[in-house]
């Protein structure tokens, strides 16, 4: 054969290739796996970001009982309030408490308002209240307004208002009432209707007073229209939000929440939480940084999980918070708490508390099913709210099952640092509450997590889980498909996982203290990240049983780029720890805080993944750089940085991480690690190391002084590329195959079917142009939902699958004659 006829023949060969190959999926209908979980999917509330007041809790009027103040353990003041008077009138406001000679509405009130007036109906004062980062006037919208009032010495008339923040329009105003001294001895409460007729997403809310004297108020209140038109209830987007996720369950109210901090009154203590809002108290949810008013009590959780079908599933505080703990063998007051609140929730308008939720507008029980023991109280360092949690549990476990013995009862196993956590304990429990934040690749890679689960022990509910690394700055597509792939693989293993919900839900974006959260909102808008979209998708479209798929993908190894960068830089950082450098170079002081003198760059906070980068640029993916480096004090050792294009895609060489107790090599890519590799090793207070580091395309070296610790090779995130499942749905006939194509490889895939003769197809996929393309509330919809007829041709379907995309296949069966 000459060369050139041995080329011809090549080329042919590529070309038939590249007709025929293709991502085959093969589906045989009678090869069935488990059933899937028929309450595989809910969803996790707690109270962060303003998640309830300001957020799904619909009141508009922020400090409403005026006991808010600017953090735990300040006095209250008047946050959100002022006051707008135009001379020759006055008015003057002051926070008073309760004496004998003025008793307060009643004794759950610390506060209320004094108001001291002189105003004319030509001249009239107004009392403000700017909402929560503004009060959203619709057009036609109409407000009900309710506050409590006390007329001393005044004789005047109050109105209600809705503004704009300029005050140049007025968009609603109604008299409330004429108040008078002579006619009221004693508290009195007020309510009025304001109908807007503009909108305005910033308005500002107002009670205008036009007469002379004192006035005392608590408890103002302004409600929208609430979600199924519920008293007290919910705020309608987001909670439709919720209800096209057809959640199964609620977990409530937390998370974090539950325990509370620094005081047990700051945990979540349910019967403070429920009755006439002017008899709740408050308290601080210190875990999140705000006051809350509890007028998101219990009552309102189990009414919301009803609105939605969903079952509810309580969370109960064992005896821990944050910051301290009742003594395990001193916990029967919250036996009982939790005890009284499932009768509460379960009991016969006959029992004590079933009485009294019928008195609160439900007779008929809510019906809980699931009882969690316990909020990520089951780690290993008993300092970390986790104090003999398996002698606290085995208590609750008693009291519930003796009284309940058909309700499902959860506990909690290592919530963090242990990818494959372990119930460490005899005592009989129905599920284990998993919780992982991790990165795209890691929820990827855990496709097969369950697979190997033990199917004869407890169930699992991965109670918490979302991509927290790597996802860019609300949430994006990447940190989607790895969460989709996830979920598949949760599928496929529904005989062990029955219960899962992403978590946290809201982000008011005015007070973002966690991210990223997959719905985000203010006054007026809100918009569903990526994750949201798939969070709403995968429940949709699940079958009842999981069907066995085999995937080839002729693709998957076909054209794999070099890692290391033609051009990059190298540099150092820490996390958590102080340390110094020696160098003669110039750097650009990328994050942390750095100081240099003379020949020394010193890192003097602790924070997280500090990075400080030569600004020179090596231009070449073969260099070796040497470092002097020392640890300072702190939890860690020090970090050699390489292959630095920008911050959120380098590598680097941690020296001492996990505590001070491995080396490892990290490859970060759009703000997602991956681990290269790792071994045990410490680093030394106080002493210089010489570290030396030798790059080589993706060859990688490293020294400690004269000890060689790492010869290893980057590696390629075997993530990326397509998954596949199946699942059928005996109800309607129906196969449901998801494909996810995490890649930024568009290909083809062909589902080709045994004892499955598919009448019609279609797809509903959700996909992005990058896999870092995210919503935002000004581009909501960037990211969403669309669907497509497909045509099969005997028992096959062929369909385009895009870059980042998940796509989830429908096949309808012919109708049965």
């Amino acid at each position: 054969m000459t060369y050139k006829k041995s080329i011809l023949l090549t080329g042919c060969a590529l070309f038939a290739l590249a007709i025929q190959a293709q991502v085959t999926i093969d589906i045989d209908t009678q090869q069935r796996g488990p059933k899937v979980s028929p309450m595989l999917y809910g969803i996790f509330y707690e109270d962060i970001n303003h998640a309830a007041d300001g957020g799904i809790y619909a009141e508009l009027i922020r400090n409403r009982s005026f006991e808010d103040g600017p953090r735990y353990g300040a006095p209250a003041d008047m946050q959100g309030w002022t006051t707008d008077a135009t001379a020759p009138s006055l008015l003057s406001a002051k926070l008073i408490q309760p004496s004998k000679k003025a008793p307060l509405l009643n004794s759950v009130q610390h506060n209320a308002l004094e108001l001291t007036v002189k105003a004319s109906k030509d001249s009239p004062v107004r009392l403000v209240n700017e909402g929560f980062w503004g009060i959203n006037a619709v057009q036609g919208r109409s407000y009900h307004l309710t506050f409590w009032a006390k007329a001393l010495k005044y004789q005047g008339n109050v109105k209600a208002m809705l503004y704009s923040h300029d005050g140049s329009q007025i968009y609603a105003e109604t008299m409330v009432s004429s108040l008078s001294s002579s006619n009221s001895k004693g508290w009195k409460k007020y309510e009025a209707t304001l109908t807007a007729d503009g909108n305005d997403p910033k308005a500002r809310f107002a009670l205008v007073f036009d007469g002379v004297g004192q006035v005392q108020l608590d408890m103002v209140s302004l409600f929208p229209p609430t979600f199924k038109n519920r008293e007290n209830g919910m705020r309608p987007d987001l909670a439709n939000m919720l209800w096209q996720m057809h959640p199964k369950f609620m977990r409530f109210p937390g998370g974090c929440f539950v325990e509370g901090q620094e005081s047990p009154d700051n945990a979540f203590r349910w019967e403070r939480t429920i009755g006439p809002i002017e008899e709740r108290e408050g308290h601080w949810n210190v875990n999140w940084g705000y006051r809350t008013t509890d007028g998101l009590g219990y009552h309102e959780y189990l009414q919301l999980a009803e609105d939605l079908n969903a079952k509810p599933l309580y969370v109960v505080n064992v005896g821990l918070w944050h910051g301290g703990m009742t003594p395990y063998d001193n916990i029967q007051p919250w036996i009982d708490e939790c005890m009284n609140a499932l009768e509460y929730a379960n009991g016969p308008v006959t029992s004590k508390y079933g009485a009294l939720r019928a008195k609160n507008g439900h007779p008929e029980p809510f019906g809980i099913e699931y009882i969690e023991v316990g909020n990520e109280n089951n780690q290993p360092d008993p300092n970390q709210q986790s104090d003999h949690y398996y002698e606290r549990y085995e208590q609750f476990y008693k009291a519930i099952r003796e009284k309940y013995p058909e309700m499902k009862i959860i506990g909690n196993v290592v919530a963090w640092g242990d990818d494959n956590p372990k119930w460490n304990s005899k005592l009989p429990v129905d599920l284990l509450d998993e919780h992982y934040y991790r990165s795209p690749d890691w929820f990827a890679a855990a496709f097969h997590k369950y697979d190997s689960y033990d199917r004869q022990g407890p169930k699992v509910y991965v109670g918490e889980y979302a991509v927290t690394n790597g996802y860019g700055n609300l949430g994006n597509m990447n940190a989607a498909l790895g969460e989709a792939v996830y979920m598949m693989g949760m599928e496929n293993n529904s005989d062990v996982v029955e219960l899962a919900s992403y978590a946290p839900i809201f982000v008011n974006e005015n007070d973002a203290r966690w991210r990223p959260d997959m719905i985000r909102f203010n006054s007026s808008r809100v918009m569903g990240t990526p994750s949201y979209y798939v969070q709403q998708l995968m429940p949709q479209h699940l079958g009842t049983q999981v069907v066995k798929v085999v995937q080839n993908n002729p693709y998957k190894d076909v054209a794999r780029k070099p890692l290391t960068p033609k051009q990059s830089r190298v540099g150092f950082g820490t996390w958590s720890t102080h340390a110094s450098f020696e160098t003669v170079k110039e750097y650009d002081y990328v994050k942390g805080d750095w100081n240099k003198e003379g020949n020394i760059v010193r890192q003097t906070g602790l924070k997280d993944a500090t990075l400080c980068i030569e600004k020179n640029v090596i231009d070449s993916d073969h260099y070796t750089c040497k470092f002097r480096a020392r640890k300072d004090e702190g939890a860690e050792g020090f970090i050699i940085i390489f292959n630095y294009v920008d911050d959120k895609n380098y590598c680097w060489v941690n020296f001492g991480g996990w505590t001070n107790s491995q080396h490892a090599i990290e490859q970060i890519s759009n703000g997602g690690k991956l681990l290269t590799t790792s071994k045990r090793g410490h680093i030394e207070s106080g002493r210089w190391y010489d570290v030396t580091l030798q790059v080589a395309g993706d060859s990688v070296k490293a020294w400690l002084d004269n000890e060689l610790v790492f010869d290893t090779v980057l590696k390629h995130d075997e993530t990326k590329g397509i998954f596949s499942s199946a699942t059928i749905d005996d109800a309607t006939g129906e196969l449901i195959v998801k494909v996810a194509n995490t890649s930024d490889v568009a290909t083809t895939a062909n589902v080709n079917l045994k004892n499955f003769t598919p009448a019609s197809a279609r797809v509903v996929r959700l996909a992005a142009n990058d896999g870092m393309e995210e919503n935002t509330l000004d581009a909501p919809t960037t990211i969403h939902p669309v669907e497509q007829l497909l045509s099969p041709e005997n028992n096959s379907v062929q369909f385009d699958v895009p870059p980042y995309s998940l796509n989830i296949i429908r096949l309808t069966a012919p109708a049965k004659p």
